[in-house]
């Protein structure tokens, strides 16, 4: 018998709320979820900062009490607050774009958060966590999560052990991972 893992397809067409909305409601699971041994990846060959979060009206304050009054909390913000809990493995490349992302001192300095770069073909995307995979075609910039026309799958980790789309998920970029650059 075949392993069942739900799937969810979203098609952004150039912009729309489907795509930063299922963004919003996986991640800030991660943060609902406390700790971990597997690490959480992000790959994409561009990372730039982008608003994650509208906390126009608190409606994040309980998730992030360091910026309750912030109207947009922000992916770098995200990821210093994940790392406090769970192992981020961000994947990028070398470009100006996802060099300053990875300078800026809110990712520079967290610990429990580490970069590597790979070729300049690299050009994996997705982010993957103990719960859930999401694949596709976005890069983890503003351009890819609010605006361009993308396709991703979001894959739902409802067992343990991992099903055999994340445990052979976590392979791969595991093994990415130990052949990337410091």
């Amino acid at each position: 018998m075949s392993e069942f893992v739900p799937s969810r397809d979203i098609w952004t067409h150039g912009g729309g709320w489907p795509l930063p909305d299922l963004l919003r409601s996986a991640l800030a699971s991660l943060l609902l979820r406390g700790p971990t041994h597997r690490a959480v990846y992000f790959a994409s060959p561009w990372i730039t900062d982008f608003a994650l979060f509208d906390n126009r009206f608190r409606d994040y304050a309980a998730l992030f009490p360091r910026l309750a009054d912030t109207p947009w909390i922000h992916f770098s913000d995200y990821l210093h607050l994940l790392a406090q809990t769970i192992e981020v493995r961000l994947v990028t490349t070398r470009n100006e774009r996802s060099d300053a992302f990875l300078d800026m001192p809110l990712i520079r300095g967290t610990a429990n958060m580490n970069a590597r770069t790979g070729h300049a073909s690299f050009h994996e995307k997705g982010i993957l966590a103990p719960s859930f995979y999401i694949e596709g075609s976005m890069n983890l910039t503003r351009h890819g999560v609010h605006l361009r026309g993308e396709k991703v799958v979001y894959h739902t980790a409802l067992s343990d052990p991992l099903p055999a789309k994340l445990a052979n998920a976590y392979l791969e970029f595991d093994r990415n991972w130990a052949s990337m650059a410091l």
